[in-house]
């Protein structure tokens, strides 16, 4: 017995030169959707000239991603052989998960001795949040209109909204002959109807956001799946679309989202990692605009998606300098969430009155989401919808 553990000993020092030489990559779905479970595959190949015996590799994952079933599995490899095996996890959060390494065990003959090595291989998911087409930041889809469409119907021969030079590719027919006729050059009218003005919709993220409330909702899965809703609903009435996120030590911005809504969501939750948290003031999200190459005057509305804990933890001054940079379009949109839970009744009542009046000095408004973005499991089943 001696003899065959000293054997299995001896080999010691080739089993960690056989860890060495092992491959490992791992594939996976770049954007999943929250709630679905993504697949991920682990290829492992033996490019050396040597046989080995038993290999495991465990794939290391964040405490975001659950496992469904075993993230490893034992293998013989002999050279210059692969093998593959598949699990699957369920995101617990939306955002983008990150996975940066695996382990490989290399065992002996006989099992007595083992070798471990981790390799590096970072892969990520962006998981989008759920979403709601009901949502919409403002209460109807008229308050809505009248907030994004410029007010500049003069009546008369067209419903004039505004001029602009013409360029290839305009209508003829809406060439205004009279404007050539004055200035010399060519300009196009635009119709009341057809311009919409800049909306620049905005997320604050703090630390309290992920661990008040329980997975699937937390309060910070709550506000990503209000932004994702607000965004689409929005962007299905063609509404020019700006998104600012503040997840870190940065204010992260996407332009012209409406352009290619889906691609500009992937960027967007790219952006925000689970547990991560904004490490600036709110006013920060006056100088989004500049990120962009535009200016606070550039957007007819600035949505603000926060939570009254987050409004109370802030400085009323910055709080009111962040209102006054969008001169009074900034609307300040809360999430419907059990913050009873964390906050009694009467303070929460003052934090509302606190920040509503902040906001009407500097020409705002605050408004609370009326429609529910919690999910719940699906009765009878392993599912939630």
């Amino acid at each position: 017995m001696l003899l065959l553990v000293y054997y299995d000993y001896s080999r010691l020092s080739e089993l960690e030169s056989l860890a060495g030489s092992i491959s490992v990559t791992r594939e996976s779905p770049g954007i999943v959707s929250e709630l679905e479970s993504a697949e991920i595959r682990v290829l492992v190949e033996n490019p050396s000239g040597r046989d080995v015996p038993l290999a495991e590799v465990v794939d290391h994952l964040p405490r975001s991603l659950a496992p469904v079933g075993r993230p490893g599995a034992s293998m013989v490899l002999p050279r210059g052989s692969a093998a593959a095996f598949s699990y699957s996890v369920r995101p617990l959060l939306p955002g983008a998960h990150v996975m940066r390494s695996l382990e490989v065990r290399v065992y002996g003959p006989l099992g007595f001795f083992v070798t471990r090595r981790t390799v590096s291989s970072t892969t990520a998911i962006t998981v989008l949040p759920y979403y709601s087409e009901a949502v919409m930041p403002l209460k109807s889809v008229e308050r809505l209109w009248g907030l994004v469409i410029r007010g500049k119907a003069t009546g008369g021969m067209f419903d004039l909204a505004d001029l602009r030079e013409y360029v290839p590719g305009d209508d003829y027919r809406k060439i205004v002959w009279k404007a050539f006729a004055r200035t010399g050059r060519v300009y196009v009218r635009e119709d009341f109807g057809e311009v919409a003005a800049r909306v620049l919709v905005m997320l604050d993220l703090r630390a309290w956001d992920w661990t008040l409330g329980e997975s699937p909702n937390t309060l910070a899965s709550v506000e990503l799946r209000a932004l994702r809703s607000i965004v689409q609903g929005l962007a299905r009435y063609g509404v020019p679309l700006d998104v600012a996120v503040c997840c870190g030590s940065a204010v992260k911005v996407v332009r012209g989202v409406t352009e290619d809504v889906a691609r500009a969501l992937a960027d967007v939750f790219s952006y925000v990692e689970p547990y991560c948290r904004c490490e600036l003031h709110m006013d920060a999200f006056a100088s989004a605009p500049l990120y962009m190459g535009r200016s606070t005057s550039d957007y007819a509305a600035a949505l603000l998606i926060t939570n009254p804990i987050s409004l109370a933890a802030e400085s009323p001054a910055r709080f009111f300098e962040l209102s006054s940079a969008f001169g009074g379009r900034l609307r300040v949109l809360v999430p419907r969430f059990d913050y009873e839970l964390y906050v009694d009744r009467e303070g929460l009542r003052r934090l509302y009155r606190i920040a509503s009046d902040l906001l009407e000095r500097a020409g705002g408004a605050l408004e609370v989401l009326e429609e529910s973005l919690f999910v719940r499991p699906i009765e009878g089943t392993r599912r939630w919808g």
